[in-house]
């Protein structure tokens, strides 16, 4: 199912991605704040916050994309990942520049996802003492936010760390004869 929604065309991906951004956003906003607003003005707001975040999206998906070689390179690039071995007959120059990203994200993620998660936490327990007690809840996410976090980036971060051994280590594949060479390029 995660692998038919992120190779999904860029257009359908950016309309997922914005009615799930604006029913989270008017959701929460609805949790945390029921009264504070007109239901058209947070429709509206809903409308912008999403609308924006999709953008930031757009631009993050289609740039991993085109570093990866395309929309069905990065998905084979994140099933190897998952699955955590490097399939036979990938060219390694096109591969390591992702793994070497993805280790980056998880070295970095190392630290600096718990920093995060708990400086929320914290901002979301100051709350829960000050507004009420759904904040609670969302101090619960946070901190359970926070330990998924640190694992999950210690394991990638190995994963990622070994696997890109194994793509340094790979001789280059040899130019392939199946594609017809014009001489202008020869």
């Amino acid at each position: 199912m995660m692998t038919r929604f992120r190779t999904l065309p860029l257009p359908a991906l950016l309309v997922v991605l914005f009615v799930v951004t604006g029913a989270l956003w008017f959701g929460i906003g609805v949790i945390v704040m029921p009264d504070d607003q007109p239901v058209l003005v947070r429709l509206i707001g809903t409308v912008f916050c999403a609308g924006a975040m999709t953008a930031v999206f757009r631009f993050m998906i289609a740039r991993a994309r085109r570093l990866a070689g395309g929309v069905t390179d990065l998905a084979e690039m994140r099933a190897a990942f998952k699955a955590g071995s490097i399939p036979p007959g990938v060219e390694p120059g096109r591969w390591v520049p992702t793994f070497e990203k993805w280790e980056r994200q998880y070295r970095l993620n190392r630290w600096f996802g718990p920093v995060t998660f708990i400086a929320f936490a914290a901002l979301t327990a100051w709350l829960a003492l000050s507004e009420g007690p759904v904040w609670w809840l969302f101090t619960v996410f946070f901190v359970v936010a926070m330990i998924w976090s640190t694992v999950d980036s210690w394991r990638g971060s190995a994963k990622a760390t070994v696997m890109l051994d194994e793509l340094r280590r790979r001789p280059p594949l040899p130019p392939r004869t199946d594609v017809p060479v014009s001489p202008a390029t020869k």
